[in-house]
């Protein structure tokens, strides 16, 4: 469907479920164009009987649907409309059991039929209707529930899971009415030390090595902020830096954003493939970042005795290789004097780019 209008596939998917849900009575399923139109804007699978009657003009010249004359909103014809045959053969051929105690609609019917087929897939009916009935009442309470956070909201109404909401399919969300970025955001909390009056901003990868940038002073001129790698997703955070809460035994009244509008912001962390798109990430949400000085002695380290192998005994199972790179070096391997001697300045910027350069996807700074 991705050659489609949105309109369009919002009507293709309503279409796909009230033709699941007539299937399972009476077999095929077909319509009348002007009752249809009319269900369609009832139903919200297009905003307006207009809408409806250019989308059903576009799914026939898709192929998607079959007519016996031309649809357009200019020739309001009642013609019979019909899913084509061969969207009706996939359909047949996917065809998952929906049980009619769920109570679903025309659009619900089609993900969820999509769902079964993937994250419901052993899924007992009566948590299948727990959770329907979950996402209706969620639905009934809005907006009043947008005032939860997408975690809370989910263990509320749905099975008592944080993670279920944000787990399940949008589109199956959305069919219910639920626009899942309409809930509160929530704060992070993320450890950082900070003097009274810093110079600029070290952001580090992994709590050990912050906890050496602390012990060798490094916070007395630059404020640390440990990221925690992935587990803390500080790229999220810091595109909602006023979100952010700093924690620590040393903290001034300082905020996030603050902290990144000083003039000086650098990463380090581990000198692999992994820890370098960590770096990308955070500059899609400040572009003045740069990688920092400590860098220097773990490229010649790398370089000069090859460091260790991606590989599941040193942490680094599923990384992702960047072409030939399949070897790296853990921030933790610097000791105590060159973190104090280097942890306040950038990497020289050409040796940056070199090393940026073997991170050859485009796809990892789109993204």
């Amino acid at each position: 469907m991705s050659h489609l209008s949105e309109r369009a596939e919002a009507v293709q998917l309503w279409l796909e479920g009230d033709w699941t849900l007539a299937y399972r009575k009476q077999g095929n399923k077909g319509w009348r164009s002007a009752s249809l139109v009319r269900r369609l804007k009832r139903d919200r699978a297009c905003a307006t009987e207009l809408d409806g009657w250019e989308a059903l003009r576009e799914l026939a010249g898709a192929g998607v649907i079959e007519t016996v004359s031309p649809v357009s909103a200019r020739q309001t014809l009642n013609v019979q409309v019909t899913l084509s045959e061969a969207l009706r053969h996939r359909l047949e051929s996917e065809f998952a059991e929906l049980d009619d105690s769920l109570g679903l609609e025309a659009a619900q019917a089609a993900v969820w039929r999509h769902a079964l087929d993937g994250v419901l897939q052993d899924w007992s009916v009566t948590d299948q209707q727990r959770l329907a009935e979950g996402l209706r009442a969620m639905a009934a309470d809005l907006p009043h529930a947008y005032a939860y956070s997408a975690f809370e909201a989910s263990a509320r109404y749905l099975l008592g899971s944080s993670k279920l909401l944000m787990a399940l399919p949008r589109e199956l969300v959305r069919s219910f009415g639920i626009d899942t970025t309409a809930f509160r955001g929530t704060s992070a909390w993320v450890l950082a030390s900070v003097p009274a009056e810093p110079q600029g901003l070290l952001l580090i990868e992994n709590p050990q090595s912050f906890e050496q940038a602390c012990r060798v002073c490094l916070d007395e001129r630059w404020a640390l902020v440990c990221s925690f790698g992935y587990g803390l997703s500080l790229g999220e955070a810091l595109r909602a830096p006023e979100q952010v809460r700093l924690i620590g035994e040393r903290t001034s009244s300082c905020t996030l954003s603050e902290l990144l509008a000083l003039p000086e912001v650098t990463f380090w962390g581990d000198l692999d493939p992994e820890g370098l798109r960590i770096f990308l990430r955070l500059r899609q949400s400040v572009p003045g970042i740069q990688l920092s000085a400590l860098y220097t002695p773990m490229i010649e380290r790398l370089e000069n005795d090859a460091g260790h192998p991606l590989h599941g005994l040193t942490g680094k199972a599923g990384q992702r290789q960047a072409g030939s790179w399949m070897r790296g070096l853990d921030q933790e391997a610097l000791d105590d004097t060159r973190v104090a001697e280097l942890g306040d300045k950038a990497l020289d910027e050409s040796l940056a780019e070199e090393w940026l350069a073997r991170i050859t996807d485009p796809y990892e700074e789109a993204h």
